[in-house]
C-alpha cells in the first residue's frame, strides 16, 4: 500500500522553504525589521493564512533562518575540520575561524539575521552552538590534541567560541566584508595556545604560545 504522508510532507517542506527562502531574501535586502508575514507570504506567493499554518510569527520564521544557517554553516565546518591534518590547537581554531568568516562573507542574510535578531528576537545560534563546539572538539580529540573528559579543555573551546561569535559580529557591522582591524585582532588571540594549569598551581591557567 502506497503511504499519502510522502506527497503532504514533501508538499509541505517545499512550503516552509518557500517562507524561509522568501524571508531570506528580505532579511537581505531590508534587514530583519522589514519582515512582516504579509510580506513573507507574498514573496513566498502564498496566503498569509497559509503561511500561519507553518509559522506562529515572525519570531518563529527568525528562529527557523538562524537554525537553517546555523546547519548550513555546521556542514561548512565539518567539511573545512575533516580537510586537515592538525599538529596544533591554534591550528584547529583558524581552521575554524577561516570557516566562519567564509560563510559570513559568502551568505549577507546571515550576517543581517546576526545583527538584527538579537535585539528582535533573542535569537542566535543558540543551541545549534553546542554542535559547532562539539564539531571543533571532536576534532582537536580525533587529532590526539586533547582529550574530551577534562573539563578545563572544555571550557577553553567554549571561551574561545564566545569570543569569536563577539569579535566576528563587530568586524562584519563594521564591514560586510569583515573588518579588518578586528580580524587581525581576533587571529592574534587565535595564535595562541589556551593550556590548563592544575587548580593547585600558583595561578587558575595561563597563555602558553607553545607549539
Amino acid at each position: 500500500m502506497t503511504s499519502r504522508r510522502t506527497p503532504q510532507q514533501q508538499r509541505s517542506r517545499a512550503k516552509v522553504d518557500a517562507i524561509l527562502n522568501a524571508a531570506d531574501q528580505i532579511v537581505d535586502a531590508r534587514g530583519v525589521e522589514a519582515l512582516t508575514t504579509t510580506l513573507v507570504a507574498e514573496r513566498a506567493g502564498m496566503a498569509v493564512g497559509t503561511l500561519y499554518q507553518y509559522f506562529a510569527s515572525i519570531d518563529s520564521i527568525v528562529d527557523a533562518l538562524v537554525a537553517r544557517h546555523a546547519a548550513a554553516f555546521a556542514d561548512e565546518l565539518k567539511a573545512a575540520l575533516a580537510q586537515g591534518h592538525f599538529t596544533r590547537k591554534r591550528d584547529v581554531a583558524n581552521a575554524s575561524l577561516d570557516a566562519i568568516i567564509s560563510y559570513y562573507r559568502t551568505h549577507p542574510s546571515f550576517r543581517a539575521v546576526w545583527r538584527g535578531a538579537p535585539s528582535a528576537t533573542n535569537a542566535g545560534f543558540g543551541e545549534a552552538g553546542d554542535i559547532l563546539i562539539d564539531l571543533i572538539i571532536d576534532t582537536l580529540v580525533s587529532e590526539g590534541l586533547a582529550t574530551r573528559d577534562n573539563p578545563d579543555f572544555v571550557l577553553d573551546v567554549e571561551i574561545q567560541w564566545s569570543i569569536a561569535q563577539g569579535l566576528i559580529g563587530l568586524a562584519f557591522r563594521r564591514d560586510p566584508r569583515g573588518d579588518l582591524a578586528v580580524l587581525a585582532h581576533l587571529r592574534r588571540l587565535f595564535e595562541l595556545d589556551v593550556e590548563t594549569v592544575p587548580a593547585a598551581g600558583p595561578a587558575a591557567r595561563e597563555v602558553s604560545a607553545a607549539g
